[in-house]
This record gives structure tokens, C-alpha cells and sequence, in this order.
């Protein structure tokens, strides 16, 4: 019992670390060009990597359904070193608080419908196009486990987004198997 108020004070502290922080973006002149620097994206990958672990750990003690909105769905709208980690903690939610998931399901489709839909420009380097690979079937393996639900039909945005997947072959190759590993 000791330790219950700790816990509740770190899960605030981490929270509010999953967010991102305006003051902490700064922009680099370097002389024709500029240069966006966040310097807390470091801290926000921290913070979601805590947040992982803490429901590996001690699921009981998280309140699920006021982390995933604004907390996990502002991750899956972040950077891609952000993005991965929430695909991850997105799949864990639905496997083990799947009425938490349900109730805000159609609020975290637009993100993760953003993700797939993400073409890297024609200029980009393999690895650029590599890490957007590799987001992609992240955010699909997040998909095949909200898929997995009860009641995720009752989403009619996620419906569409499913819908979507399944006439674009690319996609639907790249989440059939996965559905399938």
C-alpha cells in the first residue's frame, strides 16, 4: 500500500513526459537553411519505454483508459523513434485492457491510418525508406491487434480503415502476414 502513491506520482510525472513539448523544439540557423531540433524526443521515447514496462509490470496499478488518450495517440502521431514503441504498447492495450481500447478506438484510426498511408519522397535514401517500412508494419501489427477485438466493428472508423487495407495490395500483402506470424 506503501507504495501505491508513488506509483500514481511516476505514472503523472511519465504521462506528462509522453507528450510533446513545444519549448522544447527549437529551430538551427545554418546560414541558407534551418534546422528543426527537438530536443525532447529523447525524453518522449523514455517516457513511452516506461510506460511499457510498467504494464509488463504492474498493469493493476496503470489506469489504461486516461493514458491512451491524449498520451498514446499523441505518440502515434509523433516521430518515428516515438511511433514504435506506442505501435507496440497500442497492441499490449488491446490484448490486455481491450474495453479501454474500444472506448476511444475511433480517435486512435486517423494516426495510425496517417502511418500506412506515409509515402517517403522520391529523394530519400533506402534507409529512409526502410524505417518507413518498418513504421508501417509496426503500425499494421498494432491494426492486426485492435482487429482482434470484439466490438471493433462497432467502429465505423475503423471499419473504413480496414476497408482501405484490404483494396490496396501492398498493404493488404504486408498485413496478411503479419495477421499471419
Amino acid at each position: 500500500m506503501n507504495e501505491s502513491p508513488i506509483l500514481y506520482l511516476s505514472d503523472f510525472l511519465i504521462f506528462n513526459s509522453c507528450l510533446l513539448q513545444q519549448e522544447l523544439i527549437r529551430t538551427v540557423d545554418l546560414g541558407p537553411f534551418k534546422h528543426i531540433v527537438d530536443d525532447g524526443l529523447e525524453l518522449r521515447k523514455a517516457a513511452f519505454e516506461c510506460v511499457d514496462t510498467l504494464l509488463d509490470s504492474c498493469l493493476d496499478q496503470v489506469n489504461p483508459s486516461s493514458f491512451i488518450v491524449p498520451y498514446l495517440k499523441s505518440g502515434l502521431d509523433d516521430h518515428y523513434d516515438v511511433k514504435m514503441p506506442c505501435h507496440l504498447i497500442l497492441s499490449k492495450l488491446a490484448d490486455k485492457c481491450p474495453s479501454a481500447v474500444l472506448a476511444v478506438l475511433d480517435s486512435l484510426v486517423d494516426p495510425l491510418q496517417k502511418t500506412i498511408n506515409f509515402k517517403p519522397k522520391q529523394v530519400a535514401v533506402k534507409q529512409e525508406v526502410d524505417r518507413n517500412e518498418d513504421m508501417i508494419r509496426s503500425a499494421l501489427r498494432a491494426i492486426a491487434s485492435l482487429n482482434r477485438l470484439s466490438g471493433g466493428d462497432c467502429s465505423l472508423k475503423f471499419k473504413n480503415l480496414m476497408s482501405e487495407i484490404s483494396k490496396s495490395a501492398t498493404l493488404w500483402d504486408k498485413y496478411y502476414s503479419i495477421r499471419n506470424e
